[in-house]
């Protein structure tokens, strides 16, 4: 099994608040204008703060959620535009690890009938082999056996995150993306599930898009990462260079001192937060390089997405190559 390639071209969805009168309420942007690319077996970390648009990104990408423009590939799949007969095709190619099992799974039946539904229904395996296959896929996920026959409800909160990738494996997928994995569980069930991931994309060579807002989960995990402001792609940029002293937007910086207490971002601290400004930079409300210049081109207009070095690049009108310095 190996992972298979993702293309994200100007990607845009919005929502419109439910309970406003006549519909006419403006629509909240949740995702503006996203363009990335995951190479096959590439491990990528999209990260952000809360409401960022990390979720619904994800959500996009494996056709669970609409979007009004721009496209998404994956392999040679169209999410947007699968018909009744393709979607479980897809559902072989790619799956979604969701943040809150809790919710994922029926607490009305059993995890042994919950993975085996997933495997009979997607693999077509014949009964004989079902009872096997979920075994086995109990093993991968370090779920002890005895522990197929209890009702979600009766699981621990690590348990429950296993059954949760051991489903979405059920189908043998390509690319999978996990949101939040393991968001609110102790510290070391939180790295024995980062260990299981490693193992899993290892071992199977998927591609892989980690959904957090914690940057200290994915440090020694991903490849790549991918910064997400308000909707906006602000950074993409090698894993290496980001957690290496590279990452350049001011909003990287920012993420990267509240994990690890590491140097102040680009040119000070940032400001307190405050609401986006209407034109211009989304962040400049809360970079101090913009306040210092109040009539710079922070304030005038959104920059765009460039590279500055080898697969790194970065939405600042002030950072032009992987230089540190501003310009």
């Amino acid at each position: 099994m190996s992972g298979v390639g993702v293309e994200v071209r100007d990607l845009h969805k919005t929502f419109r608040p439910a309970g406003t009168a006549l519909g006419r309420s403006p629509p909240v942007p949740a995702v503006r204008g996203v363009s990335f690319a995951l190479e096959p077996g590439e491990f990528a970390a999209l990260v952000g703060e809360s409401g960022s648009g990390k979720t619904t990104l994800g959500r996009c990408l494996v056709g669970l959620t609409r979007f009004e423009r721009g496209g998404v590939r994956v392999g040679g799949y169209d999410p947007a535009r699968l018909g009744w007969g393709r979607r479980a095709e897809f559902a072989r190619t790619a799956q979604m690890v969701f943040q809150n099992p809790y919710a994922t799974l029926n607490p009305a039946f059993r995890v042994r009938f919950l993975l085996a539904e997933a495997v009979r229904i997607h693999r077509r395996l014949p009964r004989s082999a079902v009872r096997a296959e979920v075994e086995r896929l109990a093993e991968t996920v370090h779920l002890p056996p005895e522990r197929l026959d209890a009702f979600p409800p009766e699981l621990s909160g690590g348990e429950r995150r296993r059954v949760a990738f051991a489903r979405a494996l059920a189908t043998r997928p390509r690319f999978v993306v996990a949101d939040e994995p393991v968001a609110g569980l102790d510290p070391p069930i939180q790295e024995q599930l980062v260990a299981l991931l490693r193992r899993i994309h290892r071992r199977r060579g998927l591609t892989v898009l980690l959904v957090t807002h914690d940057l200290r989960v994915v440090r020694t995990l991903v490849d790549r990462v991918l910064v997400l402001f308000r909707g906006r792609l602000v950074e993409d940029a090698p894993a290496r260079v980001f957690f290496g002293g590279g990452a350049l937007h001011p909003y990287s910086r920012e993420l990267l001192t509240s994990a690890f207490g590491v140097a102040e971002a680009v040119a000070g601290p940032t400001r307190p937060f405050s609401e986006p400004p209407l034109t211009g930079c989304p962040f400049s409300s809360r970079c101090a390089e913009a306040l210092a210049e109040p009539d710079g081109p922070c304030a005038r207009m959104p920059p765009t997405l460039r590279a500055v070095g080898s697969a790194h690049r970065v939405a600042c009108h002030r950072r032009t190559s992987g230089s540190e310095n501003p310009r």
